[in-house]
């Protein structure tokens, strides 16, 4: 058996079996910034403590798991963080971190060079310090995210950038990915906004209008633009599968050491603090419960969609916004049809050579000038209830078009 044969066969043993190969742990609350999209709500909550996290980092290694992700709050803002995270490579794993990197040394920054930490990724939200401020609330704060990196890059640590776009960074977000490529640093933008840790949607208001969205979304596409597929040949993944990793080969801890599917689905697994990790991952009701969610288990919201098969379904969400991790998303069903939109627009720019436009750029002007994509006027069906079987998408004859019919109240 070749090398591409087995790969599937040995993915399907990990989901089967739900080995948790990778975990995010919030190693506190606590931070400086006061972040206006920032999904903690109380930063006043008891934390493990250094003895606990010794203990979780042993009961980890010994359940399987290989990839830690560090996060907070600001890990570096907990007195032993840095120690923390010296332990765990120490123990054996491959070490993320997420930051703002005010707090990044020289001293700090040898460190994480030192034990080879895989990749820091540092939230910068615009070229602009004003702008990167709006978002932080802190004067200065760019300037130090900054000086972090270079820090970083300079002893050989991987460094990415991190950039969610929200109204408040909507002229300066773009700018970011020319600063990384300066920097050495490589970028990640988001066009999307979660919600926040007590499942309260009023926090997206601060993302941007779904234009802007899709704006973002192919910024984040350019580099794969040239193999982007038309949205006709999109893969087709089986009902039957599951949605994501969360719950089964990922997971989340918080600070006090409560265990969870992922950051968006608060759907408490157990608590490291009243038994073993091995024991909430393999045997909590809450895990074998979540594990049942499959794409199919959305058909009874979403039957008749042309995105089911392709859909970023999100039982975290679902999860928060209907209280069913089973249920129709309308939040996860918008920010489908915007990706869906976007590789549309992709297309349509590959096929005129053109550039991906800046926001508020004339070209951006004229690209949702353009005739509704089919995602478009599909969300347009689907918001205003008309979505029905016969508005699924059918593959066509090579070469021919598309013929969209607009939705009708008669069914």
């Amino acid at each position: 058996m070749n090398s591409s044969q087995q790969a599937p066969d040995l993915l399907a043993q990990v989901f089967e079996q739900a080995m948790p190969l990778s975990m995010h742990w919030d190693l506190t609350w606590r931070c400086d910034h006061k972040c206006v999209h920032c999904y903690l709500t109380d930063r006043r909550q008891d934390e493990l403590s250094y003895e606990e996290a010794k203990q979780v980092l042993d009961q980890f290694a010994q359940a399987g798991v290989m990839m830690l992700l560090i996060s907070g709050g600001d890990p570096f803002l907990r007195p032993d963080g840095a120690a923390i995270i010296k332990m765990a490579r120490e123990k054996g794993f491959d070490i993320r971190i997420n930051t703002h990197g005010n707090f990044i040394d020289d001293e700090l920054a040898d460190l994480l060079a030192e034990i080879k930490i895989s990749r820091v990724n540092i939230s910068v939200y615009s070229d602009d310090p004003a702008e990167h401020e709006a978002v932080t609330l802190i004067p200065g704060s760019l300037e130090k995210s900054l000086a972090a990196a270079k820090r970083l890059v300079k002893r050989g640590v991987k460094v990415n950038f991190k950039t969610p776009v929200m109204v408040h960074n909507r002229q300066g977000w773009h700018k970011v990915e020319a600063l990384a490529k300066e920097i050495g640093a490589t970028w990640e933008v988001d066009g999307n906004i979660i919600p926040d840790d007590e499942s309260d949607f009023a926090l997206c208001n601060v993302g941007l209008e779904p234009s802007e969205r899709v704006l973002a979304t192919l910024a984040a596409m350019v580099p794969h633009r040239k193999s982007a597929p038309n949205i006709r040949d999109l893969p087709v993944t089986p009902s039957e599968r599951r949605t994501c990793s969360a719950g089964t080969v990922s997971g989340f801890m918080s600070p006090d050491g409560r265990i969870f599917p992922c950051t968006n689905w608060r759907d408490p697994m157990g608590s490291i603090r009243e038994e073993r990790f091995e024991n909430i991952w393999k045997h909590s009701e809450a895990a074998q419960k979540q594990r049942k969610i499959r794409r199919a288990s959305y058909l009874k919201d979403c039957q008749g969609c042309s995105f089911h098969h392709q859909c970023n379904y999100c039982p975290g969400i679902s999860f928060a916004e209907t209280g069913d991790a089973g249920r129709r998303s309308a939040y996860v069903c918008e920010r489908t049809h915007i990706t869906m939109s976007a590789i549309e627009h992709i297309g349509r720019l590959n096929e005129q050579g053109a550039e991906v436009p800046k926001p508020g750029s004339p070209e951006a002007l004229q690209l949702f000038n353009q005739a509704p994509t089919f995602a478009e006027k599909q969300w347009a069906a689907r918001s205003a209830g008309l979505s029905r079987p016969s508005d699924q998408l059918k593959p066509a004859p090579k070469g021919s078009l598309i013929q969209i019919g607009e939705p009708r109240n008669n069914r």
